[in-house]
């Protein structure tokens, strides 16, 4: 049976009012004081209102092939963070995906997925702020591993960063790709490693990065899983924005970026003990660490030039600094149904944070320590439920 969705498109009209409406002209979402674009900001306006259309056809089911179309477009007033959560607004979207499913086992694979997709953006007034191909591809072979592969490749004709300079003129992309792969073992054994890791760049050669993300999982038995996963990734982002210094949108205003070499460590662990039907444990827990440095401190000179170099300039502010933070989450939850239906969750949560501006060399031993040498911030919560069953 084939499945074919058509959704015609809907419009939600929403507006905010009152002394907000000037902060949120200015908000990451509208950015209405940018000075290259044709929206204009008003200090005194205190009302904003705006639309959202969006349009899908969809084949999820039938034979081998699937696919589905969104046109979507966000108005510049376009506003529902009150509810929700919207990234941005003056926004259009057109996506495409196509897939080929085998779900067939044959001698090479138990099942095999064929992704391809495309992603274009525009703003409403129709400037190109995205341009991307992606193709994905997962295979289970007759072994019960599964294989991934996919890629990136965007913007290879001209498009702009119209958010990147936080409220200053449009910057032109330069085109960048994105690859990664990865390998899980059979899922049926007590014990499952996999391993992901990719490559990116972008910004004419000078931004690239690298990843690598082994994990495993444990079933000891029935009752006892857990499951440790490890992230590294060391990256050079030559065009991060670091401060805009005067007034945005006026002539005089700095909007600076600056070469980010970038080293970031996690691991994520996890573990689940059910004791009875009705009494078990669950338990989380992450340690993060990242240090960067900026050099090469630059500001925007020529945005939408097409040679990478002819967009900036040297900013003389000095040394732009960097970071070195750490963090450390966790959470323990113990569940007790004491009676059918009615439930006490016991939770214990513990924050560790540390935050300097002062770039340090990446060291994991001695990071990993001083990570555990901070002042934990303990909360404790109890949370109960009845049921009253008449």
């Amino acid at each position: 049976m084939r499945r074919v969705a058509i959704r015609a498109p809907m419009t939600r009209p929403t507006s905010c009012a009152g002394s907000t409406a000037a902060a949120t002209q200015q908000s990451s979402v509208h950015l209405y004081q940018r000075p290259d674009d044709n929206i204009a900001f008003d200090p005194n306006r205190t009302s904003l209102s705006g639309n959202a259309e969006r349009l899908t056809v969809s084949k999820f089911g039938g034979g081998i092939t699937r696919f589905q179309s969104v046109y979507q477009r966000f108005s510049p007033g376009f506003e529902t963070n009150d509810v929700g959560f919207q990234p941005r607004a003056d926004e259009q979207m057109f996506r495409n995906w196509f897939a080929l499913q085998f779900n067939n086992p044959t001698k090479v694979y138990r099942a095999a997925f064929f992704n391809f997709n495309t992603f274009q953006t525009w703003t409403t007034g129709g400037l190109p702020t995205n341009m991307s191909l992606n193709t994905n591809w997962h295979v289970q072979f007759p072994n019960q591993w599964w294989g991934h592969i996919g890629g990136n490749f965007g913007n290879f004709k001209a498009t702009y960063a119209d958010r990147e300079a936080r409220g200053g003129p449009a910057v032109r992309r330069s085109t960048d790709y994105d690859l990664w792969s990865g390998i899980e073992l059979d899922s049926r054994k007590s014990w499952t490693p996999n391993m992901f890791f990719g490559q990116y760049g972008g910004d004419a050669g000078h931004s690239v990065g690298r990843w690598i993300n082994p994990a495993i999982d444990l079933r000891m038995t029935s009752r006892f899983s857990t499951s440790l996963g490890f992230n590294y990734e060391k990256a050079t982002n030559d065009n991060q924005w670091n401060g805009n210094f005067g007034v945005s949108g006026v002539d005089t205003t700095h909007y600076t970026f600056a070469r980010l070499d970038q080293t970031t460590l996690s691991l994520t662990t996890r573990m689940n003990f059910t004791a009875s039907p009705s009494l078990s444990l669950q338990f989380y827990a992450q340690p993060f660490m990242t240090t960067g440095k900026y050099t090469n401190w630059r500001e925007l000179a020529n945005p939408r030039a097409e040679k990478y170099e002819d967009r900036y300039k040297p900013y003389l502010g000095g040394d732009p600094g960097g970071f070195d933070f750490k963090q450390l989450r966790s959470n323990t939850v113990v569940r007790w149904e004491y009676r059918p239906g009615s439930t006490v969750f016991l939770v214990w949560q513990q924050g560790r944070e540390s935050s300097s501006d002062q770039p340090t060399d990446f060291n994991f031993s001695q990071d990993f320590r001083s990570l555990f040498k901070l002042h934990p911030n303990n909360t404790l919560l109890i949370k109960a439920s009845y049921w009253f069953n008449p």
